[in-house]
């Protein structure tokens, strides 16, 4: 009865009706439901679609202080385009002065600013504590001009229980100053430092992170990473370009490890659950012996390594430590530096003995690079015929395939 009254109606009468018949259904207002309804809903959308709906009526102009995930740049705040640091502090601050968010997942700020900002700096970083922010970022580039303008990050702030909520922590070019009694970031998984000025070290910092799994320091500025206490949680590591002096880590859950610093005294312990290491000397001089036997010495059970070092053709000496068996190891694959007398072929003839201690390698790629020009009278052939020499004597006591059911690669990228 009632499908045909709608019929036999006009079009504009049943357009009249509809229209009535949506306007008679109950409405639920935004600002009306819970708060954590409200959370969930713009958690999904970026702060500055949610400043937008804010504007579409007086009863939302709020909703954005619920935003779990501050994201200040330039991208974020001024659609790319820089309007200098004062007018990026001004917003900074206003969008802080009215966010009374209690469960921050993500506070980042990623913009060039030095100490000369430090106040409103330690403020953002005070918030972030406050508000109980899960991820912290502080990417401060561009550099400023002087090296002395780098920002003093306030670890103060995250000591004891202030940064118990931190899980991620990740720094770009601050100064960092731990001190002897800091006792903070309890429960801080994930560590990243990137350019960062460490004057005393991380050994009075990291004991107390119980549970971190991350740790990265890339061109970090710091004399040293003496870690005489196990990181027993620690996951991954990556230790690369900081102008180490020396060097001591011990994790023995430790699965990933890239290393990448000069030939200096290193303590490394049993890394008894280590699948894949990524390894870089950065030496003038032959370092084959001082890899294995201060680095991949530690690494017994480690699956695949990849290794960049720097071969004298005239060494003998291989391995003067106790030598050590990686049974494990399936993938080896190393690029090595030949320096020296072309027409001599003991320094590379040592990698044959890699063959010994891996019983269960599958595949072994090795790429040369020569950084002297052939001696004169020896040929422009003479670095190639030097490495192939040698090769054909590790075939003669391998096989073909290196071991028997590897598949050996041997991948040769010669720079003469």
């Amino acid at each position: 009865m009632g499908k045909r009254w709608v019929m036999e109606m006009s079009p504009q009468e049943a357009r009249r009706f509809k229209l009535r018949r949506h306007n008679s259904r109950p409405k639920t207002r935004l600002d009306n439901l819970p708060e954590d309804v409200i959370q969930k809903i713009l958690s999904r959308l970026p702060l500055k679609e949610v400043v937008q709906i804010s504007t579409l009526s007086s009863g939302w102009r709020h909703v954005w202080r619920y935003h779990p995930d501050l994201i200040f740049s330039v991208e974020k705040l001024f659609d790319g385009k820089d309007k200098g640091d004062q007018e990026f502090v001004t917003s900074v601050n206003d969008i802080l002065k009215d966010h009374y968010c209690t469960a921050v997942n993500k506070f980042k700020v990623n913009y060039g600013l030095s100490e000369e900002h430090g106040d409103d700096l330690d403020g953002w970083l005070s918030f972030a504590v406050l508000s109980k922010a899960k991820n912290v970022v502080l990417d401060l580039r561009p550099p400023p001009k002087c090296p002395d303008d780098v920002y003093n990050f306030p670890l103060h702030l995250f000591d004891d229980r202030n940064s118990s909520c931190v899980l991620s922590l990740r720094l770009v070019l601050v100064c960092l100053r731990p001190a002897l009694n800091f006792c903070g970031f309890a429960n801080l998984r994930s560590l990243k430092l990137h350019r960062v000025y460490v004057s005393k070290g991380l050994h009075c910092m990291l004991p107390h992170c119980a549970v971190l799994e991350w740790l990265s320091l890339t061109d970090c500025f710091m004399p040293s990473f003496t870690m005489s206490e196990p990181l027993d949680h620690l996951q991954y590591a990556c230790i690369q370009n900081c102008s180490l002096q020396s060097m001591e880590l011990h994790a023995p859950n430790l699965t990933v490890f890239n290393y990448s610093e000069q030939d200096v005294p290193i303590v490394l312990g049993k890394f008894h659950k280590l699948t894949k290491a990524k390894i870089e000397v950065l030496s003038d001089s032959d370092n084959l012996d001082y890899t294995f036997s201060h680095l991949v010495r530690a690494m017994s059970n480690v699956e695949e390594i990849s290794l960049r070092i720097h071969i004298e053709n005239e060494a003998r000496q291989f391995m003067t430590d106790s030598r050590c068996d990686f049974i494990n190891l399936r993938h080896l694959s190393i690029e090595v530096l030949v320096d020296g007398d072309p027409g001599c072929s003991s320094g590379i003839l040592r990698l044959a003995s890699l063959l010994e201690l891996t019983p269960s390698l599958e595949v072994f790629n090795l790429h040369q690079l020569f950084s002297l020009v052939a001696l004169p009278g020896s040929g422009s052939r003479a670095p190639v015929r030097v490495v192939e020499k040698a090769m054909q004597r590790v075939d003669s006591q391998y096989g073909q395939d290196g071991r028997q059911g590897c598949d050996a690669k041997n991948k040769k990228d010669f720079k003469v």
